[in-house]
């Protein structure tokens, strides 16, 4: 009786063994997961980045290409022409971190002053207001970052009947 038996124990013991090696696998899985969501997380900025340049570009380009058909299109010499002026990519960068700050600064996260210039006090606040509203606190102004930004800077300016400029140096 003990031969008969003995397939049965066998049986067991190799389930026990196999479930109990099964248990590192979910772990193994999560972890796996979680280290492919934060390279899709990264990628998803960089993407955001992009596309945020990519629009610019066409927007000056479409902008650029206005002017140039304007000029053409006129029967006065290109000199006498004297109100077309095209913004510098700085003037452009300086004038949205401008926005940014004020956007930090009416959400509470900002308290430097206004100057266009993303210096350590503004990288903290980025970060800090990006963590405070469940975003990844990379530091960077993606299009997420921007959108929930967005919304104090307007809102702030509607609701003082401030001008956009009365907080720039």
């Amino acid at each position: 009786m003990g031969r008969k038996i003995a397939p049965y124990v066998l049986m067991g013991m190799l389930t026990v063994v196999m479930i109990s090696g099964c248990s590192t696998t979910p772990k193994k899985m999560k972890e796996e997961v979680t280290g492919i969501k934060t390279r899709v997380d990264t990628l998803e900025s960089r993407v955001e980045g992009i596309e945020t340049k990519q629009a610019e570009v066409e927007r000056m380009t479409a902008e650029q290409a206005q002017a140039l058909e304007e000029i053409r299109s006129s029967k006065e010499p290109v000199m006498s022409r004297s109100n077309i002026s095209i913004k510098t990519r700085d003037e452009r960068s300086s004038q949205k971190m401008k926005d940014i700050q004020i956007a930090l600064k009416n959400a509470g996260f900002y308290t430097g002053s206004i100057d266009g210039i993303k210096g350590k006090a503004t990288r903290k606040a980025i970060r800090d207001f990006q963590k405070a509203h469940g975003l990844k606190a990379d530091g960077v102004v993606g299009s997420k970052t921007w959108e929930a930004l967005n919304q104090y800077l307007y809102s702030a300016r509607a609701s003082s009947g401030r001008d956009e400029g009365a907080d720039i140096k």
